[in-house]
């Protein structure tokens, strides 16, 4: 299983826009639906390599539409090309009325049609709204690597991409994305525009931002093992097995820490693990020694250390995978 399913799995999992429906399909629309015009009616489909994605917008649907009758079809064109999934909706007048919702055809008074590449941008009202938007984008179209990915083998390093039929949905993408302090850049290629990152602790912000928190997890922690191999190997002679030990350690809790951060907020913890996780994170190489005397040598080394145990635990519980 490649990388970036991996990923769209935990994210479809995840399900973290359970209340944001309609963003949801207006992203995933626009990134992977197609209209159709056929003896003067219209109507769609949605096409992906991806069969969780369809069955989940299939879902999605039906959540919104009581009754809609979604079929899904396989595709193979050739021998060379992947298979792909297609969905569409028997009931051509439900076609309209679903387009229609999404904002992606508009029709005036006169009853004139007009269709658009953004949706309605009824998804621009609120943060929750926007990250499923962005999920139906990514889910659509998006892909993203990492260096050494689970089960696979890459040369290359942290890449994440979301390929856009048109500028004014690269723009869009990049726009809701802002709203998150993330700032991608856009390229143009075949004819269509790619809105990507390659900084890796960007692509961890967004995996995280829609969900996909296991996964980021992995890779924290493959970067922190891939890290610390490459300091050791430089700095053999220059560290003993002593503070091997406590950089190790420091950097546990650095992850743990990073995980609550991104979900909960340190704030949720109760006072002392907040206390500890604050005073761990401005100083994030100290040994348990020197964190004692920051806090004002008012506990034990012991029950700073039960304290940090506690504090990984949370994270395991919130990414779904153990900090080891």
């Amino acid at each position: 299983m490649s990388f970036s399913k991996i990923v769209k799995e935990e994210v479809i999992k995840k399900n973290i826009f359970k209340k944001e429906t309609k963003s949801f399909l207006q992203g995933l629309f626009l990134s992977t639906g197609s209209l159709i015009i056929a003896d003067g009616k219209l109507s769609f489909i949605i096409s992906n390599e991806n069969e969780s994605v369809i069955e989940f917008a299939k879902m999605k649907l039906e959540t919104l539409f009581a009754g809609v009758d979604v079929q899904i079809i396989k595709v193979v064109k050739s021998f060379k090309q992947k298979e792909r999934f297609e969905l569409s909706v028997s009931d051509y007048d439900l076609n309209q009325e679903i387009l229609e919702f999404l904002g992606i055809i508009i029709k005036d008074k006169k009853g004139s049609i007009d269709i658009s590449d953004v949706a309605d941008k009824e998804f621009m009202a609120s943060k929750d709204k926007m990250i499923a938007f962005l999920a139906g984008i990514f889910l659509g179209t998006g892909t993203v690597s990492v260096p050494s990915e689970l089960g696979e083998k890459r040369r290359y390093g942290y890449h994440l991409e979301m390929v856009l039929s048109s500028k004014n949905q690269s723009n869009i993408v990049c726009e809701a994305l802002s709203n998150f302090e993330i700032f991608p850049k856009e390229i143009e290629r075949n004819e269509q525009y790619v809105v990507y990152l390659k900084n890796s602790d960007t692509i961890c912000d967004i995996l995280s931002l829609l969900g996909a928190n296991k996964v980021v997890l992995d890779v924290l922690n493959q970067r922190v093992s891939r890290d610390m191999n490459n300091m050791t190997n430089r700095q053999m002679n220059c560290y003993t097995a002593n503070v091997d030990k406590t950089m190790t350690a420091a950097v546990k809790q650095m992850i743990a820490i990073e995980i609550i951060q991104n979900t909960i907020g340190i704030e949720s913890l109760p006072d002392n693990l907040a206390e500890t996780a604050l005073v761990r994170l401005a100083n994030p190489e100290s040994s348990l020694k020197d964190l004692l005397t920051a806090l004002g040598n008012k506990i034990t080394k012991g029950a700073l250390a039960q304290r940090f145990n506690k504090i990984i635990e949370i994270a395991n519980e919130l990414g779904d995978n153990d900090v080891k």
